[in-house]
């Protein structure tokens, strides 16, 4: 698909999502009307709900339709009178300038990194894998093990979340198509995670290789990147999907490891939602987590603030 076709599509998304709203208007409805990216009203819809439970959810598509779709409405005076809330994530961008109507977007790269604290681990294991913090010593383990091995792969997956925030700022401070779609899964072979050790697979050659299309980045760009990832809160800063992933995945290296070889885990662990620790994949797909451990995943309090708001 080329370019022009891409963003056609894109287009199109947006007068969708902009066409579902009008229609919702012209049936006299009220309520909050709420504009999201992709499936992230996974994770707002249980929040919006703290707020009202009159409110309409329209998905957009990307970041950008978001936006695109907010452009659409904002022009139009009649659609002044009913409440709105628009959602993004931050991404690698910038934080967005203040708007009005406002809009929430993430104080961390996504939805994801709401998900893969320390202490929102401790609830799944709580709570899905039903270990008791006080007299189930896998309990501790689990936390030490997760501990080091989500710190070692931050330090391997560096490299190229600062490429790929660099490639973020050339498009747009140029305008240029970066030329990389990823995907919610580490690149394949970039990295080796164990309960043991996370190991570095790549360099800038083999992303390099990996990703023909992307944009060339300069090697004095790539290097301040990279030592302003160094000493960053990396499970908030870092793309969320990779975060998800490595939770996931760490995840069912436990419940390998509790079933079959015992390394670390020495009673059997069973998962509320998939038992299949044969798998290499990761326990649940990014989409199924955002629903099975949205009670668990943190609320920051610019979301409640936000909410206030655009309900009133």
């Amino acid at each position: 698909m080329s370019y022009l076709e891409k963003l056609k599509q894109s287009r199109d998304k947006s007068q969708v999502a902009y066409q579902e709203f009008a229609l919702h208007t012209r049936q006299d409805k009220d309520g909050l009307f709420c504009f999201f990216e992709g499936k992230d009203n996974a994770y707002y819809s249980p929040r919006i709900k703290r707020f009202t439970d009159n409110y309409h959810l329209i998905m957009c598509g990307g970041r950008d339709k978001v936006l695109d779709v907010y452009r659409l409405i904002t022009i139009h005076s009649e659609y002044d009178k009913y409440k709105k809330a628009f959602f993004i994530d931050r991404d690698f961008n910038e934080p967005l300038l203040l708007h009005n109507p406002p809009i929430f977007e993430t104080p961390c790269y996504s939805i994801e990194n709401f998900y893969v604290s320390v202490n929102v681990f401790k609830e799944i294991l709580k709570n899905e894998f039903h270990l008791s913090e006080v007299s189930d010593p896998a309990f501790q383990v689990c936390i030490t093990l997760f501990k080091d091995r989500q710190e070692e792969f931050h330090q391997a997956t560096t490299l190229f979340n600062a490429w790929y925030a660099c490639l973020v700022e050339i498009r747009n401070t140029t305008g240029k198509e970066i030329g990389v779609n990823l995907d919610d899964k580490f690149p394949k072979n970039f990295i080796d995670l164990t309960l043991e050790s996370v190991s570095v697979n790549y360099d800038l050659e083999k992303i390099k290789q990996t990703f023909p299309q992307a944009l060339e980045v300069s090697e004095n760009i790539l290097n301040a990147k990279i030592t302003e990832f160094i000493d960053c809160q990396h499970c908030k800063v870092f793309r969320g999907k990779y975060e998800m992933w490595f939770l996931l995945v760490f995840l069912r290296l436990i419940l390998r490891d509790s079933n079959k070889s015992q390394l670390f885990i020495t009673e059997k662990l069973s998962f509320t939602f998939n038992n299949d620790y044969t798998s290499l994949n990761p326990i649940l797909t990014n989409e199924q987590a955002l629903t099975a451990f949205n009670g668990y995943a943190e609320t920051h309090e610019s979301l409640n603030v936000y909410l206030t708001q655009v309900i009133k």
